[in-house]
């Protein structure tokens, strides 16, 4: 869910570019948007649906991390919502490091081939469905 908003879901077209965690956002970045999310009132930091700003920060730390929600609640018992934030913001640029590795070994001949590929593929797929809906509506179909 958006950082700014928690009742709302993220998204890259959010008015709020602080809404939101981008992939090939830095680690500066990443920290920054943490630092600014939404919190709920209280200071008890565990899940629960009724509080939507510190169920959402702590859902994307037990999705980037792979820790139980137990353990995450366990995690940040006693601590406060700087820590939480803190650590979310390293887990998720930990989570983003592989990823935002990948796409900068990409190099322009490699995607040019990946996007050729796939249209090819997008091609023969259209081609046969257009095939299929000429045959079933009885319309000539003219040479490609």
């Amino acid at each position: 869910m958006s950082l700014s908003d928690p009742t709302r879901k993220m998204s890259k077209s959010d008015d709020d570019p602080n809404g939101c965690v981008l992939l090939m956002d830095d680690a500066d970045a990443v920290q920054r948007k943490f630092k600014r999310a939404v919190t709920d009132s209280g200071t008890e930091i565990r899940f629960d649906a009724s509080r939507p700003a510190i169920n959402n920060l702590l859902e994307i730390y037990h999705l980037t991390t792979g820790t139980s929600t137990e353990k995450v609640e366990a995690h940040f018992a006693g601590k406060g919502y700087a820590q939480l934030k803190g650590d979310l913001a390293e887990a998720t640029i930990e989570f983003l490091r592989p990823i935002q590795q990948r796409v900068r070994e990409i190099t322009d001949e490699q995607l040019d081939e990946i996007l050729d590929q796939g249209c090819d593929k997008a091609r023969q797929i259209a081609s046969a469905t257009l095939d299929r809906v000429f045959s079933l509506t009885g319309l000539a179909r003219g040479k490609r």
